[in-house]
């Protein structure tokens, strides 16, 4: 069974996201999100308008199964607290910057059916290619936490959750899969998407540093970016 498995996930193809992809990508959403309003014909041609680059799809059979957004920005306004609706222009990511240092990710979803096949996993691997070929600083994003509102009586507030995630003595499907790829907890995020009840609103304030990228730009210019924020991950799993 593992082995059919694995062999129907090899027909995967994770490619940049088209127009034509856009009603396809719209009901993904409505089923991973049924309860969060989902993006707008015209929010998803913005994100792709925006920065194309920055869109993926995982496609399997014609079908689109997964889906990414991220657009770039600069580290001084990625590392500073933020609402999603802020940071992402309302969902049309506008607030891209061609020369921004950072990639912002703003969304990924997976169809549930298919959450076995590590379809998350490959998008998350091209967003941090993407990083690596344009040369940025890294990744930041807030992501969801989907197991707050279960476990908010054991719990006297979301930062002492997310700690608790971070030692490993609770777990969260989302944060502690953004834990083992290798971001770090900046802070968390009050009110960051308040439509989204199973995080109570919260965010977890992520960063990914680009490790092929030295400390110092080669400019010589000091970076302006990896500093910790006072504690305070998209919309959904960004």
């Amino acid at each position: 069974m593992a082995r059919a498995r694995n062999a129907t996930a090899s027909k995967l193809q994770i490619r940049n996201a088209k127009v034509r992809d856009i009603p396809a990508i719209q009901a993904l959403i409505a089923k991973v999100y049924p309860e969060i309003p989902g993006y707008t014909r015209s929010m998803l041609r913005g994100q792709l308008s925006n920065h194309p680059d920055g869109v993926f799809v995982a496609e399997y059979e014609g079908l689109v199964v997964g889906y990414s957004a991220s657009f770039r920005i600069d580290g001084d306004l990625a590392l500073k607290p933020h609402t999603w609706a802020e940071i992402t222009g309302n969902g049309y990511a506008s607030r891209h910057e061609p020369e921004g240092d950072y990639l912002y990710g703003m969304e990924v979803c997976v169809d549930p059916d298919l959450r076995g096949w590590r379809i998350g996993q490959r998008l998350y691997d091209a967003r941090k290619r993407l990083c690596q070929e344009q040369g940025l600083a890294g990744i930041v994003f807030a992501g969801r936490l989907p197991t707050l509102a279960r476990k908010r009586n054991k719990y006297k507030s979301a930062e002492a959750f997310v700690e608790a995630v971070r030692t490993k003595q609770a777990r969260d499907p989302v944060l502690s899969f953004q834990l083992r790829n290798g971001f770090e907890i900046l802070g968390v995020l009050p009110h960051y998407m308040p439509a989204d009840n199973e995080s109570l609103g919260y965010a977890v304030h992520l960063l990914w540093k680009n490790p092929k990228l030295p400390e110092e730009h080669p400019s010589g210019r000091a970076k302006r970016y990896g500093g910790r924020l006072p504690d305070t991950v998209a919309r959904r799993t960004v």
